[in-house]
């Protein structure tokens, strides 16, 4: 199984983020990429590790740097090249 190992300094949360707060954000996100693993969906696995991210807000999760290397860990796993945007798209496209 894939395991995601980002450090604090790697995911640039707060500082004062608990090591277990990173090591549940790592498991959960690890469980990501293997459950999109056949399908090999990189969207809609940025889409679930954002929505995940977001329930650790107060430790800065939901910061652009955060989604930045949960994308750069999701197109380095699935050789993708999405940005950090790609899974918010079509939901702008829906508002219009």
């Amino acid at each position: 199984m894939f395991q995601v190992t980002l450090k604090r300094s790697q995911w640039e949360c707060y500082v004062d983020t608990p090591d277990g707060i990173i090591a549940t954000v790592n498991g959960y996100f690890s469980r990501i990429i293997e459950d999109y693993r056949e399908e090999r969906n990189a969207i809609e696995a940025q889409r679930e590790i954002y929505h995940f991210l977001s329930m650790y807000t107060e430790w800065g999760f939901s910061d652009s740097e955060c989604h930045q290397a949960a994308t750069d860990v999701i197109n380095k796993y699935y050789e993708t090249s999405i940005d950090r945007w790609e899974s918010l798209k079509a939901g702008w496209a829906a508002t219009v």
